[in-house]
């Protein structure tokens, strides 16, 4: 295994600092303080927090699409590829604080926006995928792609959104996974359901043991 180079430790760190503390009250002193280096190496990689904040999402957006890419390459089963994909986006936002969705609408719009059309585009073209081969193999039935898409889309849309991130009684990643499974089981056929049941079984087994 490859050593994490000193970039990558800062990058590394800081991620995991601005997702569940945010990023906007976060100084570049707690920083160095936290990893035990000096300012004047952070600044050495990176020219700002600003800097550094972009570095962070865009760490974030290159790990889901690299993810997604594999799974929708994969030979998995379409019912397998939604899990892996709920399961992996269970994990990513695990951590994730409301000040971290707070802190990027209103501190970082731009990324926030970034994010939003990133996560819409990978979502259209990743789900336009599953969704053919789900009807290939019967467990999607046979309706409108782009309805399905753009509902989705929207659907996630507005759970991201930091007002409801921070005024609901859910967490963010149960939030996603209750929509995704709900989109997903309005769309399997009856065999897609038996099959999304009983894959999901699966998938919790191997977690808990």
């Amino acid at each position: 295994m490859a050593e994490v180079t000193e970039k990558e430790k800062i990058l590394y760190f800081t991620h995991a600092k601005f997702i569940t503390e945010g990023f906007y009250k976060t100084t570049m002193d707690e920083i160095a303080r936290d990893l035990q280096m000096s300012k004047k190496t952070i600044y050495k990689h990176f020219d700002s927090k600003e800097e550094l904040l972009e570095n962070v999402c865009g760490m974030r957006m290159n790990l889901m699409e690299e993810f997604l890419e594999e799974v929708a390459e994969s030979e998995d089963d379409a019912i397998t590829k939604f899990l892996k994909i709920i399961h992996k986006q269970k994990s990513m936002s695990m951590n994730c604080s409301p000040v971290w969705f707070r802190d990027l609408e209103i501190h970082a719009p731009h990324l926030s926006k970034e994010f939003a059309k990133v996560r819409q585009e990978k979502v259209t073209k990743i789900m336009s995928k599953l969704l053919e081969q789900g009807k290939k193999e019967k467990v999607v039935e046979h309706v409108p792609v782009d309805i399905i898409i753009t509902a989705l889309n929207g659907a996630i849309e507005a759970v991201t959104h930091a007002d409801f991130v921070l005024n609901s009684k859910y967490s963010f990643h149960e939030a996603m996974r209750i929509t995704a499974e709900i989109f997903f089981n309005g769309f399997l056929t009856e065999l897609g359901k038996e099959k999304f049941s009983n894959t999901k079984k699966l998938f919790e087994n191997v977690l808990h043991n």
